[in-house]
């Protein structure tokens, strides 16, 4: 083969103009900023830049520059060829649309968008693209670096089948080691918007040197173009007799047909590998969590060297997906001796619900790293005992020391009595042995315990109170020695109100060194004989608790207090003195409640002037909270997850609040604040409605795109011409201009 395979125009053939890329080439413009250090792949204005013919692409004659070799591979609509360049004199790999397909402007627009996405993604383990063009006909090419290697499917495929060499080659470490660079990449994808939507081994090539690469983004999409594609959903009925080869996709089987209907693009994906979501085929249902599945599912099938869903058709496998049927790891591949945390990883990121899995790509490697490095992992619901254990492997050597202490005393015992005396001394050297390893392991166990401490007193000061309650009994547990630790256990028995056993160990009666807190000790003493208070007598406990210099324990109090059971008649009016008492400034206190349709409360603070401290709401199920016109309250002090609606107009709050608790927030008011930055408003997923009129100086981010459920937005008139707010505007959020 002398040349390129490309298409001929034909004389009277229209000329042919690719789509969208060329239409916008500006897209990936690096004027656009992201979290204010990265750049954003946002697509500003798709429909304002008709009519371009993508003259900016052409290249000449490339086959004058490009020497095709042999051909890589094909699928979906492209082929991929080994060619040589000659201005670089290196081979490189190009991708052109097939020769036998006839090229649509879809298909070029497709084509392009893949290729001019994958080259904005400038990260070690996605594939580099070097060059983007048209030829002197129109056919679109790009070139990118020539891979060598096996995929990851082939590799799994050998292990499976047992071949010996790749036993060695890949083991369960190394084959991590793969799985964290593809996480590591689709990670970075996600800080640029980008969701892949076909993540399967086959679309990793992992080279001789080690190096590892995601391909095939042709499915992928900017966050911010989901709501724009009209996808319908999967017409399962139609696919009783369908059966894919393994690993093709079901977008290419279902392409054609949306086409001959008429129809939008259809979501895809790879039938085992692909989510509920994308199974079900709604494009508004896609998110990043849609990636956390198919990442779950090749961890799961880099356990099990198995596809994770499997069927004799496509509309089996869709069904399993859809409901979530998936044996664990260990039962699909008993014989595998697979590691309980790397399963309840693997199956934690293949929920059903997307709420349910890890909240993003950085959570999965994190909870990977823990369970590479001897710890225990969110996955797995860690409970002392698994810490326990997971102690006692990180320090092999000393367990097998004692063991073998252990097998000598036994042998020793199972003697006659005769040998026995003779071998007194043995005996008794054996134990010494073994109470020096019991000292070893204790010893490792307090060089741990300081760490969880640390955990503890972090969370702590984030008002994460569960979390560091197990994080302190975790450490006392590896180190009863911790006078620090004890002194926190005292003071959290104090908040608890279980005032009698706060005294014993704040004094030191527990029989362990305890560090002396004197105001503690004092409250501790008061109230040693006391059951815990009525809700009359709250507000004289926390005027105790900021008189005696321990304050910092009342949210803690209110902690768990609001979380039990309470009558609201006496609650509601003991919540009120104590919000007097820790805010003087406030003249005459207004707080009003009821309870919330669904459940939980609302609460309205609104009007109180000077306002900061709402300790007395830590622990309560707030639904709807109105702190309009209050001063600065500390937002993290609202710890319970179910929050619906949130108005701060009028307040001194200056940061946005980015909490995991307010991730239900549907309906949020920050006019007239001295919010400057939302660069963290896609963290409200559920977002519907959203008030920024009335913030000078408001830097409106293109974040804000990423709120696909937002129906009802209200900002400044000087806003009127930003991009991001005419992009709202294209999809159908009612956009309110406010003076």
């Amino acid at each position: 083969m002398d040349e390129i395979p490309r298409k001929k125009q034909e004389p009277g053939d229209p000329p042919r103009r690719p789509g969208r890329e060329i239409a916008n080439p500006n897209l990936f413009s690096d004027q656009i900023v992201f979290s204010d250090t990265e750049k954003i792949l946002f697509e500003e204005d798709l429909h304002d830049r008709p009519g371009q013919d993508g003259n900016g692409l052409m290249d000449g004659r490339p086959h004058e520059r490009y020497t095709p070799d042999r051909k890589l591979n094909e699928g979906g609509m492209k082929s991929i060829w080994e060619v040589d360049d000659h201005r670089t004199a290196r081979k490189v790999a190009m991708a052109l649309i097939q020769d036998s397909r006839i090229a649509s402007a879809e298909d070029i627009e497709s084509f392009l968008y893949e290729a001019r996405l994958t080259a904005n993604l400038q990260h070690p383990n996605i594939i580099p693209i070097y060059d983007i063009a048209l030829d002197e006909n129109g056919n679109p090419y790009f070139t990118m670096k020539a891979l060598k290697g096996e995929t990851l499917a082939e590799i799994l495929k050998k292990l499976k089948e047992g071949y010996e060499e790749y036993r060695r080659r890949y083991t369960r470490t190394r084959l991590l080691g793969i799985f964290l660079k593809v996480c590591n990449a689709i990670d970075y994808a996600h800080t640029k918007g980008v969701i892949h939507l076909d993540l399967k081994p086959s679309n990793v090539i992992v080279g001789d040197f080690g190096d590892v690469h995601v391909l095939d983004w042709g499915l992928s999409t900017l966050i911010t173009h989901l709501d724009e594609e009209g996808g319908e959903p999967v017409s399962w009925h139609s696919l009783d007799e369908v059966s894919l080869e393994s690993g093709e996709t079901l977008t290419r089987y279902l392409e054609n047909a949306a086409r001959r209907r008429g129809r939008g693009k259809v979501v895809g994906g790879t039938p085992g590998y692909m989510s509920p979501e994308q199974a079900q085929g709604v494009p508004s249902d896609i998110d990043f969590q849609t990636d956390v599945y198919m990442l779950g599912a090749m961890l799961y099938e880099i356990l099990t060297y198995q596809c994770p869903i499997v069927g004799a058709t496509v509309k089996e496998v869709l069904h399993k997906t859809v409901r979530g049927e998936l044996p664990p790891p260990a039962k699909r591949a008993p014989g595998l001796r697979i590691p309980a945390a790397l399963a309840a990883i693997a199956m934690k990121a293949m929920q059903t619900g997307p709420a349910d899995r890890y909240p993003s790509v950085a959570a999965l490697i994190r909870d990977i790293q823990q369970y590479q490095e001897g710890f225990a992992t969110i996955a797995e619901n860690p409970t002392f005992l698994t810490h326990a254990t997971l102690l006692v492997k990180r320090h092999k050597m000393a367990v097998g020391l004692i063991a073998a202490a252990l097998a000598v005393v036994a042998a020793i015992a199972g003697r006659s009595y005769l040998a026995i005396s003779r071998s007194e001394r043995i005996a008794v050297d054996a134990l010494a042995k073994l109470r020096e390893k019991n000292e070893y392991i204790a010893a490792t166990a307090k060089q741990v315990a300081p760490d969880y401490l640390d955990l503890m007193a972090q969370q702590e000061k984030s008002f994460q109170f569960s979390a560091a309650e197990q994080s302190l009994d975790t450490g006392l547990a590896f180190d009863p020695s911790l006078a620090t630790g004890w002194m926190w256990k005292g003071k959290i028995l104090l908040c608890r109100q279980e005032f009698g056993e706060a005294w014993r160990i704040l004094s030191g009666a527990h029989g362990h060194p305890v560090q002396r807190d004197t105001p503690a000790v004092r409250l501790a003493e008061r109230y040693k004989n006391s059951a815990p208070l009525p809700d009359a007598r709250l507000p004289g406990l926390a005027k105790d608790f900021v008189e005696g210099n321990v304050a910092g324990g009342i949210p803690r109090l209110f902690y768990h207090l609001n979380r039990a059971p309470f009558d609201p008649e006496t609650r509601f009016p003991a919540i009120t003195e104590t919000l007097r008492l820790l805010n003087p400034r406030v003249e005459s206190l207004h707080f009003g409640w009821k309870t919330a349709a669904d459940g939980g409360w609302e609460i309205d603070l609104s009007g109180n002037a000077n306002l900061d401290d709402i300790s007395p709401l830590c622990g309560l199920d707030i639904r709807s909270l109105d702190a309009r016109g209050t001063g600065n309250p500390d937002l993290r002090l609202l710890t319970e997850p179910g929050l619906r609606k949130l108005d701060l107009a009028g307040t001194q709050v200056s940061h946005l609040p980015e909490l995991d608790q307010f991730s239900d927030l549907a309906t949020l008011n920050i006019r007239g604040t001295r919010i400057r930055n939302i660069a963290g408003i896609a963290k409200y997923a559920k977002l519907s409605e959203l008030d920024l009129g009335g913030i000078p100086g408001l830097d409106v981010s293109q974040q804000l795109a990423w709120c696909r459920n937002l129906k009802l937005l209200t900002v400044s008139e000087s806003l009127r011409e930003d991009p991001t707010i005419r992009l709202l505007a294209r999809r159908g959020t009612i956009i309110i201009y406010s003076h």
